[in-house]
C-alpha cells in the first residue's frame, strides 16, 4: 500500500475582506472578512440616495410638495447634461435666485440619482436677489468655451446622465430646497442632448419638475444670465 503525502505549502488560502454585512449599502457577498468598509443608508433614504416609503427627503419630511419648485428659494434653471462634439465645456447646472432676498447657499449639496455622489458649495457662497450660480464638472473646460462667465463654482466630479436622471439640491440642513429629474425625451425637449443646446427652464417660478415647462436654449445656453427662452407670461 502506497503512503500519500500532502504539504501545506501546496495549500492556497484566499482572505477575501471587504464589506460582508447584508444590509450595507456597498455588501460584498464574497467578502469572508469585514475590513469595516461598509456604508449604510442614512435617515429615511435608501441606498441610491432616494426617499423611502411616503417621504419627501432623507430626514423624514412628508409634510411639503416633493419635486416642485419653491417659489421662494433657489431654483435649478439651466442643465447642461450632454454637450456637443464640437462644443464641450462639460456637464453643468445653473441654479437662479428669483427672491427679493439674498439667499446663503454655503453648504449646500448638490446631488445626483447616487448616495455617494455630491458636490458641497463652498461655506461662504452667497446668491444675491435674481443672480445666477453655475455649478460645474470642470470649471477648467468650462471657461474655455466660456470666458467672460465668472459666477462659476466647481468641480462635481460625477457628472450628468445623458440619458437623463434626478437632480437635487439641499440646504446646509440637509432639506430638500429643489429636485428636477429631466429626461431626453418629450415632454422634455430633446434637441437640448447632444445638440449644442441646454434645458432652460421658461420662467423661474414654474414647476421645474415637469418637462412642459422647460425648452432648449438657443445656441450653447446661457449660463450665467437669464435664460434664453425665458417667458414671463
Amino acid at each position: 500500500m502506497g503512503l500519500f503525502y500532502f504539504s501545506c505549502e501546496n495549500t492556497i488560502t484566499k482572505d477575501f475582506s471587504g464589506c460582508s454585512d447584508s444590509s450595507a449599502c456597498n455588501y460584498d457577498p464574497d467578502a469572508m472578512n469585514n475590513n469595516d468598509s461598509c456604508e449604510y443608508a442614512q435617515g429615511t433614504c435608501d441606498c441610491n440616495g432616494n426617499p423611502k416609503g411616503n417621504y419627501c427627503d432623507c430626514n423624514g419630511n412628508i409634510d411639503f410638495a416633493c419635486g416642485v419648485s419653491i417659489n421662494s428659494g433657489v431654483v435649478i434653471n439651466e442643465i447642461n447634461y450632454r454637450s456637443s462634439d464640437l462644443f464641450n465645456p462639460e456637464d453643468w447646472i445653473e441654479l437662479h435666485n428669483p427672491t427679493d432676498e439674498t439667499i446663503a447657499i454655503g453648504l449646500w449639496a448638490f446631488k445626483d440619482n447616487s448616495y455617494y455622489n455630491v458636490f458641497t458649495i463652498p461655506e461662504d457662497i452667497v446668491l444675491l436677489s435674481g443672480h445666477f450660480l453655475v455649478l460645474c464638472k470642470d470649471t477648467v473646460t468650462f471657461s474655455q468655451f466660456f470666458p467672460d462667465v465668472l459666477n462659476i463654482i466647481g468641480n462635481f466630479e460625477f457628472g450628468l446622465n445623458g440619458d437623463g436622471e434626478l437632480l437635487r439640491l439641499f440646504d446646509s440642513s440637509g432639506l430638500l430646497v429643489d429636485m428636477v429629474e429631466y429626461d431626453d425625451i418629450t415632454p422634455w425637449p430633446p434637441t437640448a442632448g447632444g445638440t449644442g443646446s441646454t434645458l432652460e427652464l421658461i420662467h423661474p417660478y414654474r414647476d421645474n419638475s415637469s418637462g412642459e415647462n422647460w425648452d432648449a436654449a438657443d445656441e450653447h445656453g446661457t449660463p450665467g444670465e437669464i435664460n434664453s427662452v425665458y417667458d414671463d407670461e
